[in-house]
This record gives structure tokens, C-alpha cells and sequence, in this order.
């Protein structure tokens, strides 16, 4: 094993589950058209801005949306407990770190200013690259960043959005953060697990 690629969201930050009412009351949307997959896409491929534009919302109410959506991510991108200690223990074992995240464009936006920063070797944020999970390329993008092969390169996630199969299918061994139902494969149930894998 050469190279340990994360998930982001319920992996090794926990998704911001606070009430998302004044979100959906700035950009006019019930959850269930928020959360619609295309949607979801718009906002995972793209700049947070360029999908308000496309809701076609006024200034102010696309100004108030933006701020509320930055500001949950910011206060949720915060390792949970072990991820710290379980990233720093596999980088002095020689693994080289990756991530790969399905999320909108304000992630990437505050990630300097988050506790990861400076944690891994490459950070690929589909809103950056216009790919998704479990599309292939983002994982082979983020091997040939890492200067890796897919044999020698770990996946680990809580298996949301085929990511786990997605790996797989590339190459790359996969291993399930939690039990999360769908996954028959690996798993471990805490991030500290990893270190004696390698």
C-alpha cells in the first residue's frame, strides 16, 4: 500500500445536518427539489454561484443563500474525532493521503482555512474538476496526482454515492468507514484501523 485516498463527508468530517430551513426559504426550494439529483449534480460540478444563477433567483436572496450555505460549511469542516491523529500516523508510515469529494464549490473555497489544510498531497473536489463519484476519472485523476497505481491505493468511505464500488472498479482496494447497508465488502469501524493495515 503506497497511498490512502479519503472521503470527505461522513469520513472524516461529519455532513452539516443543521436546520437547512433558511436555506431553502432564500432560494425557494422545498427539500425535496433541493436534494433532486439534478440538482445535487449542479452543485457538485459546479460553482455554488453559477447554480443560484441558474434558480434564478434575485441578488439579495442569492447573496443571503451563499452566506448561509459558506457559513455551515465552515463550521462543519472540522475533523471528527480520530481523523487528525489517524492521517498524521499514516503519513509518518510513508503512505502518501488523497481526497476525493463529492461537494459544492465553497469547500474548497474555505479549505485553507480548515484544520486539513496541509494534510494531504492532493485534494480533488468535484465542484473543482466538473467529475463526480463514481465516475472513474475523478479516481484516476487523483492516482495520477498521487503518482500512484491503483493496486497500490486504498479508498475509504462511508460509501455514499456508489464511491465504494466506484473505486473498485478502477482498481483500487476499498474499504467502508461504518455500516452503511449496500457494501459487502471491508470495512472498519474506526479511521485508527487503518494503521495497522500498513
Amino acid at each position: 500500500m503506497k497511498a490512502v485516498v479519503f472521503d470527505l463527508w461522513e469520513t472524516l468530517a461529519a455532513w452539516p445536518h443543521e436546520d437547512m430551513g433558511p436555506l431553502f426559504e432564500a432560494v425557494g426550494l422545498s427539500p425535496e427539489a433541493w436534494t433532486a439529483p439534478d440538482h445535487r449534480d449542479l452543485r457538485w460540478t459546479g460553482s455554488f454561484q453559477s447554480y443560484l444563477d441558474s434558480l434564478g433567483i434575485g441578488p439579495d436572496a442569492a447573496a443571503a443563500a451563499f452566506g448561509i450555505r459558506r457559513e455551515m460549511t465552515r463550521r462543519s469542516l472540522v475533523p471528527v474525532e480520530g481523523a487528525v491523529e489517524a492521517l498524521d500516523g499514516l503519513r509518518a508510515a510513508g503512505q502518501r493521503l488523497g481526497l476525493i469529494s463529492n461537494c459544492s464549490s465553497e469547500v474548497g473555497e474555505l479549505w485553507e482555512d480548515s484544520p486539513f489544510a496541509g494534510r494531504f498531497d492532493t485534494v480533488v473536489l468535484s465542484a473543482d474538476v466538473g467529475l463526480k463519484k463514481p465516475d472513474p476519472r475523478i479516481f484516476r485523476l487523483t492516482l495520477d496526482r498521487l503518482g500512484v497505481e491503483p493496486a497500490g491505493a486504498v479508498f475509504v468511505g462511508d460509501g455514499e454515492s456508489d464511491e465504494l464500488p466506484g473505486a473498485q472498479a478502477v482498481g483500487m482496494r476499498a474499504i467502508q468507514l461504518g455500516d452503511r447497508d449496500g457494501w459487502s465488502g471491508e470495512r472498519i469501524s474506526e479511521l485508527w484501523e487503518l494503521l495497522e493495515l500498513v
